[in-house]
C-alpha cells in the first residue's frame, strides 16, 4: 500500500499492529463487559499487565468505541463546544479520536501551566497484520515548567460520531454521557522520552521536516 511505504520511509514514533493471544482478548473483554458495555460512566479499576494503550486501542478496534483525553476526571455529560477541525475547519462538536495514544497526549499535557503550541499528528495504515499506528508529538522547548499532570481517558459509542478533519478525527454535534473512564499518568504513554522540542518561532512546516525528514527531534540540534 503507498500509503503504508510513505509513512515507512518518515521518521514517525510508530506502534505496530495489536497481537494478542486469547488470554490477553479474553482479559480485555472482561473489562469491557465489566465496565464499558452497560455505559454508566465507571471508572475503569485496571489491573491487567498490559499497557493502558494497548486495552484501549483493542475496544477502539473491536468494539466500536472511540476516545477522549481531559485533565477533568469529574465529567458526567460532554456539551459541544467551538473548536477547530485537524484540518483548521471551525465546527461545535464534542470531539474523540480513534487512536487512544493521540487521546493520551491531550490528556497528560498540563494545560493549567504550559505556555505554547502544542504540534501533533497521528495517521494509521492498514496492513495484512492490521492497523499500524505512526505518530508526531512536539512541545515548546523554551517551556520550563512541568509538561505533565494526570489526565483521563473517556470512552464513547462510535455510533454518535461523524468524521472529522482526518481519520482518527471524530465528532458529535450533540450532548453525550462517556460509557465509562480510565485514570491515566504519563507512566502510561509509549513515547514519554520521545517527545519533540520545537522554538515557537519555527514555523510547523520546519519542525516537520526537522522531525520526519531529518531525524532531529529538538530545535537547537
Amino acid at each position: 500500500m503507498l500509503k503504508h511505504f510513505l509513512l515507512n520511509r518518515l521518521h514517525f514514533l510508530t506502534l505496530p499492529e495489536l497481537h494478542l493471544s486469547t488470554k490477553e482478548k479474553g482479559e480485555f473483554d472482561s473489562l469491557y463487559d465489566s465496565y464499558v458495555k452497560n455505559g454508566q460512566g465507571e471508572t475503569i479499576i485496571y489491573q491487567s499487565s498490559l499497557p493502558k494503550y494497548m486495552f484501549l486501542n483493542y475496544l477502539i478496534e473491536n468494539k466500536n468505541v472511540l476516545v477522549h483525553g481531559s485533565q477533568n476526571d469529574e465529567i458526567a455529560q460532554f456539551e459541544p463546544r467551538e473548536q477547530t477541525l485537524f484540518t483548521g475547519k471551525l465546527v461545535k462538536a464534542v470531539f474523540a479520536s480513534s487512536d487512544s495514544v493521540w487521546s493520551m497526549f491531550f490528556a497528560l499535557v498540563n494545560k493549567q501551566d504550559y505556555v505554547g503550541s502544542l504540534r501533533n499528528a497521528c495517521f494509521t495504515a492498514q496492513t495484512k497484520k492490521g492497523l499500524k499506528r505512526y505518530y508526531y508529538f512536539s512541545l515548546n522547548r523554551a517551556y520550563k515548567g512541568e509538561y505533565w499532570a494526570p489526565g483521563t481517558i473517556y470512552l464513547f459509542p462510535r455510533k454518535d460520531f461523524e468524521q472529522g478533519g482526518v481519520a482518527n478525527e471524530w465528532i458529535c454535534k450533540h450532548k453525550i454521557s462517556p460509557l465509562a473512564r480510565i485514570k491515566i499518568t504519563e507512566e502510561d504513554f509509549p513515547f514519554m522520552n520521545d517527545i519533540s522540542r520545537h522554538l515557537e518561532s519555527d514555523s510547523l512546516f520546519k519542525t516537520l521536516w526537522n522531525v520526519l525528514v531529518l531525524n532531529k527531534r529538538n530545535a537547537d540540534k
